[in-house]
């Protein structure tokens, strides 16, 4: 199916968007990268749902991947910016109806747009591997060092109040928990067709979310949508990896609160099912949608 390359403008800069098939029929799913800071390139795998005649949408938010902006901009990196390229993109596509895939950061996203904000057209709703809240994350990531070295424990933890800390140690336990947690992000592996991703934008990572994937320290620190979850309503699908940094407990909340929500949990994944189990993962979607 052909793949279209949009750019539509956003205040003083572009956002830099792809499509599949006639989004004028059927309900197109938009996909909300995570991140922040990340690129929707990385999502590649789920283009194949385009092949089952699902009209697909993906773009780079505002800074990232092929949406670009100069070093020397004027930007506040936070919800109400993304939330308005949202529907600025859902505008210049003359969207009546449409679905969303929101992973990690893209699912907060989704979450902080359908919890707090009319939400006409939305017709269906996807979170992959997010969280309800920082506090939640945080804390389940406490429990899962647990089982870390003591040294690399004691370095994370000491970082995440702000204490003095070992560095090896720190970078140690950092790296133990990505290879545990986040899973690997080679493209040879998980055969992508695209040979080179854009990096992360770390200007809007490290300011909106923290030095690493473990705490949340920056200004999402205090983000919550836990008690507002049963404002979702629409059908909603929650999928994450039993090997994930989105624990059970996160997903398990969610979907108690979440009124019909379906979950499903990938026995071999890590935070990026949508890699390491691709075919399940569109099974599931192609079920739902």
């Amino acid at each position: 199916m052909t793949k279209k390359v949009h750019k539509i403008p956003f205040r003083n800069y572009y956002t830099r968007a792809y499509s599949f098939g006639d989004l004028s029929k059927g309900v197109p799913l938009i996909i909300l990268h995570g991140g922040p800071g990340g690129c929707v390139e990385r999502y590649e795998p789920l283009e194949k749902l385009a092949e089952f005649g699902i009209p697909l949408i993906f773009y780079d938010q505002l800074g990232c991947g092929y949406s670009k902006v100069p070093k020397t901009h004027e930007i506040t990196w936070n919800f109400p910016l993304f939330l308005e390229e949202f529907e600025n993109l859902i505008k210049y596509f003359e969207l009546k109806k449409f679905s969303i895939f929101g992973h990690s950061w893209g699912g907060m996203l989704a979450l902080e747009w359908v919890c707090n904000f009319p939400h006409s057209g939305l017709e269906k709703l996807v979170l992959f591997s997010t969280l309800p809240s920082t506090k939640i994350w945080n804390d389940e990531h406490i429990k899962m060092l647990d089982d870390f070295p003591t040294e690399e424990k004691a370095a994370i933890l000491a970082q995440f109040e702000g204490k003095k800390y070992d560095k090896n140690s720190y970078v140690s336990g950092i790296r133990r928990f990505y290879k545990e947690h986040v899973g690997k992000r080679s493209k040879e592996l998980f055969n992508f067709k695209t040979k080179r991703f854009p990096k992360t934008n770390k200007e809007i990572y490290e300011l909106m979310w923290g030095d690493s994937e473990l705490f949340g320290t920056g200004t999402l620190k205090n983000w919550s949508v836990e008690d507002k979850l049963h404002n979702v309503d629409v059908p909603t699908l929650i999928i994450s990896g039993a090997l994930d940094e989105s624990t059970p407990r996160m997903n398990e909340l969610m979907n108690k609160e979440i009124k019909g929500s379906e979950w499903v949990l990938l026995k071999k994944s890590h935070h990026i099912g949508y890699c390491e189990e691709t075919d399940e993962v569109i099974r599931a979607l192609k079920s739902f949608i």
